[in-house]
């Protein structure tokens, strides 16, 4: 197999894994992350994760600019999912906090997570899983500089 032939299968193989593991049930139980960007969960899960990040922080971590941040912001603000909040470790500047039904989709979102990695690695055994986890960090690593946080 060349190099094309196997860029493509793996390509293949990792949209199928994703877009073909959800059953009917995942998709009622979980529709309601299908309304996010994957930059608002992400934002949304390290809000939930780490709660006394400030703005900044975010930005460096996600790297995307302070416009683009601010827009995701303001639309997840309107949409009740997060607010920004003075920051207790620096009163000088915002932070951001989730909203009740925020907390609601972070914990959809978690139980998500956990579900689709125990489907993931529910074929494989131990030492499958630790190479598969090692494999997936290496990956990360090499295509989204910063670790992919």
């Amino acid at each position: 197999m060349g190099e094309f032939e196997t860029n493509y299968a793996v390509a293949s193989m990792w949209l199928a894994i994703f877009m073909k593991s959800s059953t009917a049930d995942d998709v009622e139980r979980f529709g309601e992350l299908s309304e996010f960007t994957p930059v608002e969960i992400n934002l949304l899960s390290m809000v939930g994760s780490r709660k006394d990040m400030l703005l900044r922080e975010f930005l460096e971590i996600v790297k995307i600019p302070k416009s683009t941040l601010t827009s995701i912001v303001n639309r997840l603000e309107k949409r009740d999912y997060l607010k920004r909040v003075i920051n207790p470790r620096d009163k000088r500047s915002f932070g951001l906090e989730l909203t009740e039904r925020g907390e609601r989709f972070f914990t959809l979102y978690k139980t998500y997570q956990g579900e689709m990695g125990s489907k993931i690695l529910g074929g494989l055994d131990k030492e499958e899983q630790q190479q598969l986890l090692h494999l997936l960090k290496k990956i990360t690593a090499h295509v989204m500089p910063g670790g992919g946080n």
